[in-house]
């Protein structure tokens, strides 16, 4: 997911904002798809798209990672539109402290953040 990111973000040229921390948003238009949001908090990173549905913005997906001190992003949890929802990394502190609390989740997340990285690319969002 970071490489995909990092791809979208400098086709957009947001790059260099998006790594010098604090706050960050990003909505990008890419239809047919649905718009995808990148967030930055800090240390946690959000990677989501969104529809709405009776006025409301609603999540599918929405992944949840976390900037380590070594530069990787590691998934933390994921929240779908049907509202489940699965952590698998709770964060300690600051300065990219984390505490694995479910392995198999982790796995499961990490998985799908490659495999959606790669949709990503594939569907051009990578092409401004």
């Amino acid at each position: 997911m970071k490489s995909a990111i990092e791809k979208i973000l400098q086709s957009v040229g947001q790059l260099d904002r998006f790594n010098a921390g604090g706050d960050f948003h990003l909505r990008i238009e890419n239809a047919p798809y649905m718009p995808l949001s990148i967030e930055r908090h800090g240390e946690i990173v959000s990677v989501t798209h969104y529809f709405e549905m009776n006025g409301d913005l609603v999540p599918d997906p929405d992944l949840e990672l976390l900037l380590t001190a070594s530069g990787d992003w590691l998934p933390l949890a994921i929240q779908h539109s049907t509202g489940h929802y699965f952590r698998a990394v709770e964060v300690i502190g600051r300065g990219g402290r984390f505490e694995v609390m479910n392995p198999k989740v982790l796995r499961d997340l990490q998985s799908f953040a490659r495999q959606w990285g790669r949709n990503l690319l594939m569907q051009g969002f990578d092409r401004g």
